[in-house]
């Protein structure tokens, strides 16, 4: 009787607020005070244990919206229904909505665009209180500070203002508070436009989802993110103005059904510009570190698009540090960081043979850590989720795994000794983030790191992963892979891939399949390089297997894990696999 009491008052809450809904046809007379503070905890869950209830009320909300529209919400107009529905089951709350879809007004007023547009304004109210709020803080340290303050709102509008190609119209308008849909995207992808805006100026479009859609996905420390800084390099450089607006049009037409073929035919215009004004940039010797940052975002789209086995590899884009006159690098940009670490990571699953056949880039062979700044190569990079002299001892693992020649190759067993001792040593660090973001960040780090430990001792030392110190660190690795968010705004592009294929290729199947099962909605997902790193480790499975489980320790066994002939998934013969 009291769970149907429950039902019916929850019921009653819903129809006083539809029947006071329908007083005001145009929403315009609402006091959206109940909604905002609904929308302000729906927006921003609660994270505290204590408040673990509240945040499964909150989430039933906001898949209803999701589900049904946003409109919904506008049911909180009198204070009434938020704390109804925290008092009902599953089933009752499925009774529920099966009880308003029979009701023409509640059928109205999900399908009302008025009602949409007020909640999108409502959540975009909210976030631009809080934005404000931040940014009046900072304005008030930068009196203090003498700091200019800006923002990449500022960044877009001086995007969109220098634009030109056959996709904007000569009239470029600013997107306005209700344009853009906050849809509680939880993959990669933090954000999607309004589909009304679909069919509209496809460049402001595609910077509005670059900046609220893609950057947000890429790192949790926002302050440093590379993605977010390369807007104000575009707004000078238009080989990176249309490299961004490739890799945004690439991303955006996976949502697009009916204008899928016309985002399509844009990334591939935006891509060929790109590639045009980047040429002819650096033949004329300007703005290097632009070039940087273009070819890393070509690289990063390459990366994620896949091709098929007769298209160029995504790493041809480090030829850009071959073009370039050395003495003009910055090897310490984000963006050389960005591609070194692409390459130094998919030049773990080459065999030696095939290294030591291979023309190295000059960015891979230069020793470019000896003038990082001291305390500096400990720090963890917003984009890559790991240390300078992390990818640095990475890197030179496999160097050691392929030189016999040389002062390296003569005193391997020593070089071995040092790699693995600054390894348990290393200590990597940020600053930038506190709370949750923070633990999540070292852990990646962290995770990096005794993929590392893992990397070396089976590739220098030959302990295989029936080895006991093999076990230990993978279970310890294991344990951090399994811990780390998968969805949501804790998940970013700097999740451990690496890590995963090291913990994936040294552990048992059982062990193997739960971290195959915990990674579903990364492959499920928006575009990232995960799907085809499993798909290479599924075709080792038959291999791993044969192990023989009394050898701990056997010389080159690494190696021959990466021959083709040991996967039923080998990559082609042209082709890297990118773990970034």
């Amino acid at each position: 009787m009291d769970a149907d009491r429950r039902l019916v008052k929850a019921l009653e809450a819903a129809n006083d607020a539809l029947q006071h809904l329908s007083m005001s046809p145009d929403f315009g007379c609402l006091d959206c005070t109940h909604i905002d503070r609904l929308l302000a905890r729906v927006v921003d869950l609660p994270t505290e244990g204590n408040q673990r209830n509240s945040r499964r009320n909150l989430l039933v909300i906001r898949q209803w919206m999701i589900t049904e529209g946003p409109g919904v919400v506008l049911l909180e107009v009198l204070g009434q229904l938020y704390w109804r529905l925290g008092e009902l089951n599953g089933k009752q709350f499925e009774k529920f909505k099966a009880s308003l879809q029979q009701q023409q007004s509640y059928l109205a007023l999900i399908q009302d665009t008025g009602a949409v547009t007020l909640v999108v304004h409502r959540i975009r109210h909210i976030q631009r209180s809080k934005s404000d709020a931040c940014q009046d803080f900072l304005c008030e340290l930068s009196d203090l500070t003498g700091l200019k303050v800006d923002s990449p709102m500022a960044d877009m509008e001086v995007l969109r203002a220098t634009s030109s190609s056959p996709f904007t119209p000569n009239s470029v308008g600013s997107l306005d508070s209700a344009s853009s849909q906050e849809t509680g995207f939880i993959s990669l992808i933090k954000y999607v436009p309004n589909s009304a805006l679909w069919g509209g100026d496809m460049e402001q479009l595609l910077i509005d989802f670059y900046i609220n859609g893609i950057c947000p996905g890429r790192s949790l420390m926002s302050a440093s993110n590379f993605y977010l800084s390369i807007l104000r390099v575009a707004e000078s450089c238009e080989s990176t103005r249309y490299a961004l607006l490739s890799l945004s049009a690439s991303y955006i037409r996976e949502y697009l059904h009916s204008e899928k073929e016309r985002y399509h035919q844009a990334e591939l215009y935006y891509s060929t510009q790109a590639l045009q004004a980047l040429a002819r940039q650096i033949s004329s010797g300007e703005n290097f570190d632009a070039a940087l940052a273009t070819s890393m975002l070509l690289m990063h789209h390459d990366a994620v698009n896949g091709g098929d086995e007769s298209s160029l590899c995504w790493s041809v884009h480090a030829n850009v540090f071959d073009t370039i006159p050395t003495e003009f690098v910055n090897h310490h940009s984000d963006a050389a960081l960005f591609i070194r670490t692409q390459l130094a990571l998919a030049r773990t699953a080459q065999t030696s043979y095939r290294l030591q056949d291979t023309q190295l880039h000059s960015l891979e062979t230069k020793n470019w850590l000896e003038s990082t700044a001291p305390g500096e190569a400990q720090r963890i990079c917003s984009i890559v989720g790991l240390s300078p002299q992390l990818l640095f001892l990475i890197s030179s693992i496999t160097s050691l795994a392929f030189e016999n020649k040389g002062p390296m190759g003569s005193h391997k067993a020593m070089y071995t000794q040092l790699l693995e001792t600054q390894l348990q040593s290393l200590r990597q660090w940020t600053t930038e983030v506190q709370g949750e973001a923070l633990e999540v960040v070292l852990a990646t780090a962290e995770a990096f790191r005794l993929g590392a430990l893992i990397y070396l001792r089976c590739r220098l030392y030959g302990l295989t992963r029936f080895n006991p110190a093999i076990m230990e660190l993978n279970d310890a690795l294991t344990t951090i892979l399994l811990s780390l968010p998968v969805k949501g705004h804790l998940f970013t592009a700097i999740y451990p891939v690496w890590p995963m294929f090291v913990a994936a290729v040294t552990m048992n199947s059982d062990k193997r399949d739960r971290l195959y099962q915990r990674a579903v909605p990364i492959r499920e997902g928006d575009k990232n390089t995960l799907p085809a790193v499993l798909s290479r480790v599924s075709g080792l499975r038959v291999w791993l297997a044969n192990q023989d489980p009394t050898q701990q320790r056997r010389e080159g066994w690494w190696d021959e894990m990466l021959q083709p002939s040991s996967s039923t998934t080998a990559l082609p013969s042209n082709r890297l696999l990118c773990f970034g």
